[in-house]
């Protein structure tokens, strides 16, 4: 897989959600996806990518199905994360990684040693020519910009399956 594809879900299905089964999820910032939040659902081998919209930005009479509350009710071990995060303390279930504007990611730490080569080998491509003070000011939008191709190597190398 090439790309980053994801599925919508319908409230129905998303309530019947496990968080232990929660491996990957972003919250919204102030600018960059202010809008939703991405997230992935892991069972055995297989991962499946979510997208919910429409937190901020619906045209008029159009209504979200799965809204911020919605996601924080279903994931509290995540929302206890975003909480903290600026404590930089081990929040249990995730490791926050902060992608500048307000914008986060929350990795489980089951998965995240093995994410994390792919991510900072992208990282590091984002910023190889860039000035130190350019790298000091860009470092959380490269990993805005380059998490989800991070996952997609990860998947592609260990052969994991994209539902």
């Amino acid at each position: 897989m090439n790309k980053f594809e994801t599925n919508i879900i319908t409230k129905s299905d998303f309530l019947k959600l496990n968080e232990k089964d929660l491996i990957f999820i972003t919250n919204p910032g102030r600018m960059g996806d202010e809008d939703g939040s991405t997230f992935i659902i892991r069972k055995g081998n297989e991962f499946t990518i979510y997208r919910v919209d429409g937190f901020m930005y619906r045209k008029k009479g159009e209504t979200e199905d799965i809204s911020l509350s919605d996601l924080l009710n279903q994931f509290p071990k995540w929302c206890k994360a975003w909480k903290e995060s600026n404590k930089n303390e081990d929040t249990g279930k995730y490791k926050y990684l902060y992608m500048g504007f307000g914008n986060g990611l929350s990795v489980d730490n089951s998965i995240y040693n093995v994410f994390e080569p792919y991510l900072n080998k992208l990282v590091e491509k984002y910023l190889e020519n860039k000035s130190d003070e350019e790298k000091s000011s860009l470092k959380y939008a490269a990993i805005y910009d380059s998490w989800e191709n991070a996952f997609i190597d990860m998947v592609n190398e260990k052969g994991y399956i994209l539902k």
